[in-house]
């Protein structure tokens, strides 16, 4: 990493051990050197990743506003890199008035967005979740609520705590193979250290950082019960999960040991990635025991309010009905919720849809119909709404399905 004038240069890898320089530069240019015109330059990057990146953005939006810095960005030579860039929503972050937003919007993953309200936060928990839920995890109701806790704690702690006009940013990758999921937050508030301060004067950036992740520390009960990063580092600490904070001249690293740093990071950073194998075992380490709080994500969108049924309103869920990938990620996300609720019964609703495409019924339900076995399939799964044209397609693609199957054995 070097910088020239206006320009900072990446080369290399950008992660959690060289991001700090990045934002040194971006410092040195702008607060002491005075330049408002300032070039990341991103030709020479080898890897990057959502953690350190996210970071670097958070500092972009606070100096952007604050600062009238105008940044522009280049984006790596590196075709994978270069593409993920634009995907992943991080050059429309870094440099909006060049690179329009991102239009990429993989159903189980989620780019960069940014948040500065409540219903700015809820809305992108929703969206997380829902994405995890149409992945190929094998999630059990129990460690999707634990995931959903994490995020939405670590996100609210953005808005009360952070005290930042910039709010904070958010992303989601998943690791299906690995059965891990992970979450970045940042923002470019006034950081942990600064925020514990408040009301524990004297204190080291490290030490700030370590009492932070203790249960029942907050700075402001009124705002909570201080239960958020505690409760996240627990559920990280599951088998291979990881946890790492970045806040002022302190870091908490995927050993889950505090130390001192010499870069100062205004803000926080928070990666969190969540190892899921274990089918209760999220759950388990918030010490919650078997009990399941209510108005979770899952029982809101999917549990009937007057009988033991879920509703999966097709149009809602699958987005398309016309290519095999949209059948591909209906049915994971059906399948997921019947291993949640194995004694539900799913009313799969047809309601607004007039036609669909074969391969769509195949992947959807053809593979369904097979996967799960004739007399499950016909107690379990509650076709409503299908008109005359689509129940044809349906039926027809299920038939298929059945007599390849049959062929194959």
């Amino acid at each position: 990493m070097d910088r020239d004038d206006g320009r900072v240069r990446i080369a290399g890898d950008l992660n959690l051990g060289s991001f700090r320089r990045v934002l040194a530069a971006v410092h040195q240019v702008t607060s002491d050197k005075g330049f408002t015109d300032i070039t990341l330059d991103f030709s020479g990057t080898t890897s990057a990743f959502p953690g350190p990146m996210l970071a670097v953005l958070a500092t972009c939006a606070r100096l952007r506003d604050e600062q009238d810095v105008n940044f522009s960005l280049i984006r790596p030579t590196d075709r994978r890199l270069r593409r993920l860039f634009f995907n992943a929503n991080w050059a429309h972050m870094a440099a909006p008035q060049k690179f329009e937003r991102s239009t990429w919007e993989p159903t189980h993953v989620m780019p960069a967005r940014r948040f500065t309200s409540p219903a700015e936060q809820d809305d992108i928990v929703n969206r997380i979740v829902d994405a995890v839920l149409s992945s190929p995890a094998d999630l059990t109701r129990p460690n999707l609520a634990a995931f959903e806790w994490t995020v939405n704690e670590i996100t609210d702690n953005v808005l009360q705590h952070a005290d930042s006009a910039q709010g904070g940013v958010v992303q989601l990758s998943q690791y299906p193979k690995k059965q891990q999921v992970e979450f970045v937050v940042a923002d470019a508030g006034q950081g942990i250290p600064e925020t514990m301060r408040t009301t524990r004067a004297g204190m080291s950036d490290a030490e700030a950082l370590n009492l932070s992740i203790e249960r029942g520390i907050t700075r402001d009960k009124d705002l909570g019960q201080g239960n958020g990063l505690f409760g996240t580092h627990q559920v990280s600490r599951v088998g291979t999960g990881r946890f790492a904070i970045h806040s002022g001249y302190a870091s908490i690293g995927s050993d889950f040991g505090t130390r001192e740093e010499t870069i100062l990071v205004v803000g926080t950073l928070v990666v969190v990635r969540l190892d899921y194998s274990d089918p209760e075992a999220l759950w388990r380490a918030l010490g919650a025991g078997d009990r399941l709080d209510t108005g979770d994500y899952v029982e809101n969108r999917y549990e009937d309010k007057t009988d033991d049924v879920l509703n999966f309103v097709v149009r809602h869920e699958a987005g398309s009905v016309g290519s095999r990938s949209a059948g591909r990620l209906a049915r994971a996300k059906l399948e997921n919720l019947m291993s949640m609720y194995p004694g539900y019964p799913a009313n799969v609703d047809f309601d607004g849809i007039s036609v669909v495409s074969s391969s769509f019924a195949d992947e959807f339900l053809g593979k369904l119909f097979v996967r799960i076995g004739a007399l499950r399939f016909m107690s379990a799964i509650r076709l409503r709404k299908v008109g005359p044209s689509v129940q044809s397609v349906l039926d027809r693609a299920i038939l298929q399905r059945v007599q390849q199957e049959a062929e194959d054995n």
